[in-house]
């Protein structure tokens, strides 16, 4: 039972490593996120600085209110988490070693069942964290997504603007 239970803890220390570095994966999205966010800012200042027909001018004031609201969903996704971590040196394992022997004291095997006890609640620790820290990435993955579809409708509308104003040239 012991082995199964550590090929268990195994699995979920796995799976707690990779919400980690989902998190890591999210904020990395985002900054390339917000560069093309820049880039559209810009392009739309430059635009707009060209002196455009009043249509798109309007389309274009569009495709800002697009880039600010990316803008602030991306930032808001890389707002600073604090991420729960196991603590190798916690007092919590010693305080809970001293409980469980303890408990366990009348027993036979009390090496056995405090390693075991120890074993289960380290999972359910694990489980917790993994649980904060999937709750923790949702959020940032529900504002990527904001920041992204902001970023494409942004997107088009400059390439729209930049059709029409050359169909205007010509």
């Amino acid at each position: 039972m012991a082995a199964l239970a550590e090929i268990r803890l195994e699995e979920i220390n796995a799976k707690e490593d990779l919400s980690l570095r989902l998190g890591d994966a999210l904020d990395v999205k985002a900054s390339i996120g917000l560069a093309i966010i820049l880039f559209l800012a810009t392009q739309s200042a430059y635009l707009l600085d060209k002196g455009l027909p009043r249509l798109l001018v309007v389309v274009q004031l569009v495709s800002i209110v697009c880039v600010v609201l990316a803008a602030l969903f991306a930032l808001f996704e890389l707002w600073p988490r604090v991420y729960v971590l196991p603590e190798p040196e916690s007092p919590i394992i010693s305080q809970r070693i001293d409980q469980l022997t303890s408990h366990y004291s009348a027993y036979p095997d009390l090496d056995t069942n405090v390693a075991n006890a120890l074993l289960h609640d380290e999972m359910q620790w694990a489980a917790n964290r993994i649980a904060d820290n999937q709750q923790k990435n949702r959020h940032k993955s529900t504002l990527l997504e904001w920041s992204f579809w902001f970023t494409f409708i942004a997107v088009v509308v400059n390439l729209l603007t930049v059709v029409l104003s050359v169909k205007t040239i010509f």
